[in-house]
């Protein structure tokens, strides 16, 4: 709870867990409220009964599906200008909150959606407003969204997810509750509990971003040995090993939210539909990372994970890491979704060679005349080519 704390009291954001979150709910419930949800699973796991019992007469809006596209965001949008609500709440995974922040951003915003996709493009337009955030509530532990200024949404049109990135997306307060992620299935705990694992290792290895927080580096070095020792135990739904899997994937937020995510994320933007974020992104992280190793204070970063993922050389400790996986279940290449196949490694090389600024940025970076060979090798190499 430390770190959870600390990022409290360091940017202005009440982030904290409990088991009992009416004072939580309360606290935030002013004036007339909005809660946007997924599935039926707030219903089974116990958060749709403890907000209405908190908050009764908030409207919802429910329904939000997994990888959610431009046009649920903007059904989402004209439901918050309809209501002309005070508080906003998002309760549900990855994918709630992320619609949530981007169509209460919009709401306020005189720019369309896809002005809006980039990195503070409305903070740039707009210095100095003040604008409402969401509350949120997560019910899975991996996206660590309850920390972040990202959003990921689907454009259709283009094929690809693209991201918002905005400083006015970081949510309000963020409240863990970790018997609400009791009732995820055993994959669902697999992809959510690998998606934080590479938040944090690839924020851990982002030597470049070190100056943007002093205390990153020791958020996700905590974050990665909980992954690590509780789960395990999460898989198989120990209540203990969900509550430190919930701490761990905030972790992972907070570190991400000052060092951003490399390659693996990059790469696996468009693969929406085929596999779960979290499995491809972690799939991914070891030949990005063998790649990383040619930047020598990366190397020297990786020797500090040798007491989680035991090892005397910077490629022994990826083999364990990924042994690790192995042992969870994760497969060893990307071939085995039938979905993924040498055609879609090569689109991506190329698409994800576009985006100049993510490979300068990488902990090694990608020059971008070189982007294609080098991103096709990781890929292929992770595919099991």
């Amino acid at each position: 709870m430390n770190e959870l704390q600390l990022l409290t009291q360091a940017q202005g954001q009440d982030l904290i867990l409990t088991d009992t979150p009416a004072d939580f709910f309360k606290k935030y419930a002013r004036g007339r409220c909005a809660v946007f949800t997924g599935s039926k699973g707030v219903e089974s796991n116990g958060a749709w009964s403890d907000f209405s019992a908190a908050v009764p007469g908030a409207d919802n809006f429910s329904g939000i599906e997994a990888e959610p596209p431009v046009e649920t965001v903007e059904r989402m949008t004209a439901f918050l200008k309809d209501g002309n609500f005070d508080t906003v709440f998002a309760i549900g995974g990855g994918s709630v909150l992320d619609a949530a922040k981007a169509a209460l951003l919009l709401s306020q915003s005189p720019l369309p959606l896809r002005e809006l996709f980039g990195i503070n493009k409305f903070s740039e337009k707009f210095p100095g407003r003040e604008l409402k955030r969401i509350v949120a509530l997560p019910t899975t532990s991996g996206t660590g969204s309850e920390a972040t200024q990202y959003s990921n949404i689907v454009d259709k049109s283009a094929g690809v997810k693209k991201l918002i990135a905005e400083k006015y997306c970081v949510p309000a307060a963020g409240c863990l509750v970790p018997r609400y992620t009791a009732t995820m299935p055993r994959s669902v705990t697999l992809a959510t509990g690998c998606d934080a694992l590479a938040h944090l290792i690839e924020g851990f290895l982002n030597t470049g971003a070190d100056p943007n927080h002093p205390e990153a580096n020791t958020w996700a070095l905590n974050g990665i040995k909980l992954v690590k020792q509780f789960l395990p135990g999460a898989l198989e739904n120990d209540p203990e090993c969900r509550r430190q899997m919930a701490i761990a994937a905030a972790l992972g937020g907070m570190t991400i939210r000052f060092k951003s995510t490399g390659l693996p994320h990059l790469c696996s933007f468009s693969w929406f539909g085929r596999i779960a974020h979290g499995i491809a992104a972690i799939m991914l992280l070891p030949e990005s990372w063998r790649y990383y190793l040619g930047n020598p204070e990366v190397a020297a970063r990786t020797m500090m994970l040798k007491e989680i993922f035991p090892g005397n050389t910077p490629e022994e400790i990826i083999d364990s890491c990924r042994q690790f996986l192995t042992e969870l279940g994760v497969p060893e290449k990307l071939n085995t979704f039938p979905d993924l196949t040498p055609e879609l490694m090569e689109r991506t090389a190329c698409s994800a060679g576009e985006n100049k600024m993510k490979l300068e940025l990488a902990p090694r970076p990608v020059p971008v005349d070189q982007s294609r060979l080098i991103l096709q090798n990781i890929l292929l190499k992770s595919y099991g080519e």
